[in-house]
């Protein structure tokens, strides 16, 4: 015989349900009941009305609704308001007793599994970049980067209506935007996709939209097209009995995959390599005729720096490297240095040094990653003099700055 609490609720209302609490195992159901329970017990509200769940039934009749509705109260499924109406308690409407079980055993996620699965989710992926953040070897890679990924992650952590599949997915790309840095890729749009998910096409306009807002991708070197080199001045390209004469024009972008296969470069006498795109154009129509202009973007990819290494093969001349007066562009100016260094070539950090950096009224605060950044740099036997006293010199005053400002 089965035994019911009934807690009054008014007048005429009660509460009913069964004095057993709700079971390990799901009642025998046929499949057109298993498959409106499904549906009932999808969503993660406790409380649903009469009007809700036969609304959801379906073709289900209702005499079958009815009776699945009395085996799960039977059971210890649920509650049910009831109404006294003409004599006769109807219910209103139920309230699960344990919604996040019976979601389990149907195979439903539960608001709970979710908020759980989230959390562990986003704490994997902030011990992930906790780790990035500490290695001193990803640090000198690109402190920009690691301030677009640490801002990457907070924004996903506070978007708490995200579904969860999609978190999933764009913490996924968190990781692949480093791992492309990490090797010095460049390539089109495509590139990263099939980098990223094993397929061209698998990134759709709102994916593109969201890395657009997070990352400069450019910099990383994921561009909507093939990568170009841009240059400037007293330079000719040759390739066999063909040339290009990069002076008619006040720059001239030439595709990387171009330079690499060029056989020869006549012309300047020095290099001058500029990180700002703005500066670069505005030195490009004042060059001196011995002096050949490279636009350095940013942290250089892996098929950038072949082309110049290139050029390095066909013209091997010194050269002044102009970058930002911040731990970034002292990374980047030694990075792009090394080439000529190992070349035995001469090179010399010019118009980024302490005299640029004291004139500029500009105050950029140093990060947390440009502390870390800065004591690497002095920790390295070769660097500059001239780049070791701006080293100094930004620590004591917690300050960087632009090449714009005076380039």
């Amino acid at each position: 015989m089965q035994t019911w609490n009934d807690v009054k609720r008014g007048h005429d209302e009660r509460d009913r349900y069964a004095v057993c609490p709700p079971p390990e195992v799901l009642p025998h159901l046929d499949a057109e009941q298993l498959a409106v329970l499904k549906k009932w017990a999808k969503p993660d509200s406790e409380r649903r009305t009469h009007a809700a769940l036969f609304k959801e039934a379906g073709k289900l009749s209702i005499e079958r609704a009815e009776a699945l509705c009395e085996k799960l109260l039977t059971k210890g499924w649920l509650s049910r308001r009831e109404q006294l109406i003409g004599g006769t308690w109807q219910w209103q409407s139920i309230t699960w007793l344990d919604l996040e079980k019976l979601q389990g055993l149907l195979g439903l996620s539960s608001a709970q599994k979710r908020q759980r699965d989230r959390r562990e989710l986003l704490s994997t992926s902030a011990a992930w970049l906790a780790s990035r953040r500490e290695s001193v070897e990803s640090s000198a890679l690109d402190p920009d980067l690691l301030d677009e990924l640490e801002q990457a992650l907070a924004d996903l952590s506070q978007h708490k209506s995200l579904r969860q599949e999609y978190l999933a997915e764009r913490l996924s790309l968190l990781q692949a935007i480093a791992a492309w840095h990490d090797a010095g890729k460049q390539g089109v749009r495509q590139n990263f996709a099939l980098h990223a998910r094993g397929w061209t096409k698998s990134l759709k306009a709102a994916d593109w939209r969201w890395l657009e807002s997070a990352f400069d991708l450019e910099r990383i070197g994921i561009g909507r097209f093939a990568p170009i080199a841009w240059l400037a001045g007293d330079v000719t390209l040759n390739w066999g009995a063909k040339s290009l004469d990069v002076g008619t024009a006040h720059c001239l972008g030439v595709p990387v995959s171009d330079l690499l296969q060029s056989s020869g470069v006549t012309g300047p006498k020095r290099w001058w390599l500029v990180e700002n795109r703005a500066s670069f154009e505005q030195q490009a129509r004042n060059l001196k005729d011995d002096v050949g202009l490279i636009w350095m973007p940013g942290r250089p990819s892996t098929a950038w720096m072949e082309a110049v290494s290139r050029l390095l093969e066909h013209l091997p001349i010194p050269a002044w490297i102009s970058a930002d007066a911040d731990p970034a562009g002292i990374d980047i100016a030694c990075s792009v240095g090394a080439l000529w260094t190992g070349k035995g070539l001469q090179w010399e950090p010019y118009l980024m040094g302490l005299e640029q950096w004291q004139a500029t009224t500009q105050y950029w605060p140093l990060n947390a990653h440009d502390r870390r950044l800065i004591g690497a740099l002095l920790g390295r036997a070769e660097l500059p003099s001239s780049l070791r006293a701006l080293c100094v010199a930004m620590l004591e005053e917690g300050r960087k700055a632009e090449q714009e400002a005076w380039i």
